[in-house]
Order: C-alpha cells, then sequence, then structure tokens
C-alpha cells in the first residue's frame, strides 16, 4: 500500500508541476503579444505624426504643372493594371455559358472562377488560353526533314486523304497517343448558328455555347486570309467535332476578321491568334468554353490547335499554329486540342515565326515584326 501512495503523489506532483508550466509558457506568449502590440502603435504614433507634420509642409502644385504630369506620364494604375491582366493568359471566360453548367453531362465542366494565373499553361500564359514555353521530357527526335517538307509528307497529304475517306469528317486516325472524348449530341449548346454564307456584321460576343450548327459528315477546311499570304487547315470534325463546330460558328460570325497572330514563342515554335476584343492573351473570349475532347495529344509541325488555361475544360476562342518541331515540348502536358491540320501555307508560318521579336514588357515574348493581320478566316465544306 505504502508503495502504491508514494507512486500516486508522485504522479499528482508530476501532474500539477506540468500544469504550471503551461500556465507560465501561456503567461509569457500574452507578455510578449502585448509588448509587441504596444512596439507597433509607437511606431504606427511616429510613423503617422511625421505624416502629418510633412503633408503641413507641402506647397502647393500649380495646376498647369500637375495637367502636363499626367499627360506625360499616363495613367500609371492602368498600365498596372494591363500587365496583370496580361499574366493570366487569355480566353478567361464567363464559364457560366458554353458547355453550361448542367448542359452536358461531364463532371469537368467550367465553373466561374475557374481560370487562374497559376493555372496557365507552362512557365508563361500562352492565352487561353495560352501556350507558354515549357520544360519537356524530353526533346522529340528529328527525323533529318525540315518542317516544309515534313508538313507536306505528313500533314498535308494526311490530312487531304482523311478528309475524302468514307464519313468525310477527316483524321480518322486522330493524333497519336490522343485519347479522344467527342462531343455528344447532348453537349452542345443552344446558341445561335451563323449563316454558312457569313454575317453580315461582325458578332464577338455571344450568350452561350452554340447548337451543333456543321454537318459532322463533310468535311470542312478553315481559310485564312493573312497579309502574309493564304494559309488553308483542314479540320477534324471526326474526333473533335465540338472543337470545330464553335470555331466553324464563331469564324462565319466574323469573330476572327482583322484579327492580329498576337503572339509568336520560337521556344516552342508557334504562333498564336484569335482574340478580337483586345489583340493579345488576355481577351476575354466568346462568352462560353468548350468541353475539352481529349487529352495524351503530341505535337508537331503543321497542327491546328486550341489554346487554354491549365484549367479543364478553359478552351474558348484562341488557337494556335505549330510551326517547328519544338512544339514537341508540349507533349508533356498534351492537354491543347488538336482540331486541324495545316495542308497549305506552312511555309509562311514559318516566316511569320522568324519574323518574331522579343518584347520585355509582354510575358508571352514577343510577336511578329510587322504586325500579322488575319484579314478573315471562312470556311470551305466538302
Amino acid at each position: 500500500m505504502g508503495t502504491e501512495k508514494r507512486a500516486r503523489q508522485k504522479a499528482g506532483r508530476q501532474a500539477r508541476l506540468a500544469a504550471q508550466k503551461a500556465e507560465q509558457a501561456r503567461t509569457r506568449r500574452r507578455r510578449t503579444i502585448l509588448r509587441v502590440g504596444l512596439v507597433a502603435l509607437a511606431v504606427a504614433g511616429v510613423f503617422l505624426g511625421l505624416t502629418l507634420s510633412g503633408r503641413d509642409d507641402e506647397a502647393e502644385l500649380d495646376p498647369d504643372e500637375v495637367a502636363a504630369t499626367e499627360d506625360t506620364v499616363g495613367p500609371i494604375v492602368g498600365d498596372a493594371a494591363a500587365e496583370a491582366i496580361d499574366e493570366v493568359t487569355g480566353d478567361s471566360p464567363t464559364a457560366a455559358d458554353g458547355p453550361t453548367a448542367g448542359e452536358a453531362t461531364g463532371d469537368d465542366g467550367p465553373t466561374a472562377g475557374e481560370v487562374t494565373a497559376d493555372d496557365m499553361i507552362g512557365d508563361e500564359p500562352i492565352g487561353a488560353t495560352t501556350v507558354p514555353a515549357t520544360e519537356p521530357d524530353a526533346a522529340p527526335e528529328a527525323d533529318g526533314r525540315d518542317d516544309v517538307t515534313r508538313n507536306s509528307d505528313e500533314a498535308g497529304e494526311d490530312a487531304a486523304a482523311g478528309a475524302g475517306e468514307a464519313g468525310g469528317g477527316g483524321f480518322p486516325e486522330g493524333v497519336a497517343g490522343a485519347d479522344y472524348t467527342p462531343y455528344g449530341s447532348e453537349e452542345y449548346g443552344e446558341g445561335e448558328c451563323a449563316p454558312a454564307g457569313g454575317a453580315d456584321e461582325p458578332v464577338l460576343d455571344f450568350a452561350g455555347a452554340p447548337a451543333l450548327c456543321i454537318d459532322t459528315s463533310a468535311p470542312h477546311t478553315a481559310v485564312f486570309d493573312t497579309s502574309r499570304g493564304t494559309v488553308r487547315v483542314a479540320l477534324d470534325v471526326t474526333n473533335t467535332p465540338g472543337t470545330v463546330n464553335s470555331f466553324v460558328n464563331l469564324a462565319r460570325f466574323g469573330y476572327y476578321d482583322g484579327t492580329l497572330v498576337h503572339r509568336s514563342d520560337q521556344s516552342i515554335g508557334i504562333l498564336q491568334g484569335g482574340s478580337p476584343h483586345t489583340n493579345d492573351a488576355a481577351d476575354p473570349g466568346p462568352g462560353y468554353t468548350l468541353w475539352d475532347e481529349g487529352t495524351g495529344f503530341t505535337y508537331r509541325p503543321g497542327q491546328f490547335v486550341m489554346a487554354r488555361t491549365g484549367a479543364p475544360n478553359s478552351a474558348g476562342a484562341q488557337y494556335f499554329f505549330t510551326v517547328t518541331e519544338a512544339a514537341g515540348l508540349l507533349d508533356g502536358q498534351g492537354i491543347y486540342v488538336v482540331f486541324g491540320e495545316v495542308v497549305e501555307g506552312l511555309d509562311l508560318l514559318t516566316g511569320m515565326l522568324d519574323s518574331h521579336v522579343d518584347d520585355p514588357a509582354n510575358p508571352l515574348g514577343g510577336a511578329p515584326d510587322p504586325p500579322v493581320v488575319v484579314n478573315s478566316v471562312t470556311i470551305e465544306v466538302g
């Protein structure tokens, strides 16, 4: 019994000591917080006193001098805001529309606020969308042919043959390694379809994604009339019908007319465009976003690709052309939907990329110089 009693007494003393130590620690923390608060108040008081004193001594500025200063310097706040917007790669969609939440059965539909600067592709935003430079797992292997020859051998002939096969949609084989998830009939929107011959006046803003407006059994070719010549793209209706449907409808509404190729990036071999509101990657887009029609894409010269952010289902209207083998650096991401092949004009695109000029103020690197204007995009069917 004596031994048990001593054990209980020892345990009681240890418990009391622990409680005392805990209380002492809490007391020390309260004292520290109080001291820090007092010091902060004192510093604030000194700063306020100096500020008030300085204001009393300020000389009045001549209104004419103020006006001259503002005209020369410009709206600094506005410039800062523009730079901040540029960091968010473009096509920042309203997301509530197209494919509107609840309009399709997928779980990953775009939602408002889903697109952030942290979601941009690569190290820099390429614009809804966008495709910034990135570090690959391994550089693509060259096969000894130049880009123009490769495009002629692979892209042009394969695209033309695919477009003429049964079904007429083009590219039945698709991109090597891609896991396609084409639109189902219930996944299209309810937006208006443009006249097949084109709208009388350009339309840039839409309430939602378009309904199915194209004949998915027929080949479709996009013809880019640019300030440097004509580029023709066979669109992949078979594997990416929803993406093609949206692009064709926008083109027929004149959405892309008079826009710039606003970005060139030699580090990943691309040219980017499709921003009629701002002619940069920060363009707000058409007012809706698209379901991703696949992942695991690989990239080579001569492809026509949707730009997007790192967030799922965030593509809107911005696109990019892959021009050189450097585009293979994007293979590790594989999230940009390839929905067409250049069948004419890769040499023109190569010249555009060769005319790239770095712009230190542009987080995406730069653009062709002189600027490249897309005068119009027309659609040929059949």
